[in-house]
């Protein structure tokens, strides 16, 4: 008598757990991260109060340096670990630490989540990108950096400006001149009705 088997293969994945005491850490560090430039935001950077500048440096500082201890007991955060959220508000830290060495130590690792889709965004690493490269003395490559200066936009110089929109795309990002109007708007510069902001 034959008995025909059949075997199912049945393949095996890792249900990884998010860890949820460290995403809140997280989020809770980018929320104070917002908070304190909401602060600055409505007081006028231009003539901020120094206790809120003092605030502003000890929470990058102090985010910075918790960041840097996460990273040496989880390696680079995945989405798996912290979520999108979680990536995020690293992110936000990331961005504003005053610590350059450290943001451009981290940019490969936010390259190469992106490309992995895990969770960063290209227009975030487009952005520390470009916050490494002025901290170095050179040109920004995707124009993300700009200053107001007499009611207008003035970006910080560009490298192969002509072809900016074209790394940009690359990026998943709108065109140079989109994103100045965007800028205009959000500033009050200039109403651009066919432009809507969140």
């Amino acid at each position: 008598m034959r008995y025909l088997i059949t075997l199912l293969f049945i393949p095996f994945i890792s249900f990884a757990e998010v860890n949820l005491p460290l995403q809140k850490q997280l989020i809770d560090m980018g929320s104070k991260d917002q908070q304190i430039r909401s602060e600055l935001g409505k007081a006028g950077w231009k003539n901020s109060p120094k206790e809120l500048l003092e605030k502003l440096r000890e929470i990058d500082q102090s985010n910075t340096d918790r960041l840097k201890d996460i990273i040496k007991e989880h390696s680079w955060l995945t989405k798996q670990l912290v979520e999108v959220e979680g990536i995020g508000a690293a992110f936000l830290i990331i961005q504003h630490s005053p610590d350059i060495a450290f943001k451009e130590e981290m940019l490969p690792y936010l390259e190469k989540s992106y490309l992995n889709n895990g969770g960063v965004s290209g227009q975030q690493v487009a952005l520390l990108t470009d916050r490494v490269l002025i901290a170095q003395g050179k040109k920004q490559i995707y124009g993300t950096q700009a200053d107001l200066s007499e009611g207008q936009v003035i970006f910080s110089p560009i490298e192969d400006e002509a072809n900016v929109d074209k790394r940009r795309k690359k990026m998943n990002m709108p065109s140079l001149k989109f994103y100045r109007k965007v800028m205009e708007k959000m500033y009050g510069i200039k109403d651009h009705p066919d432009i809507e902001l969140n």
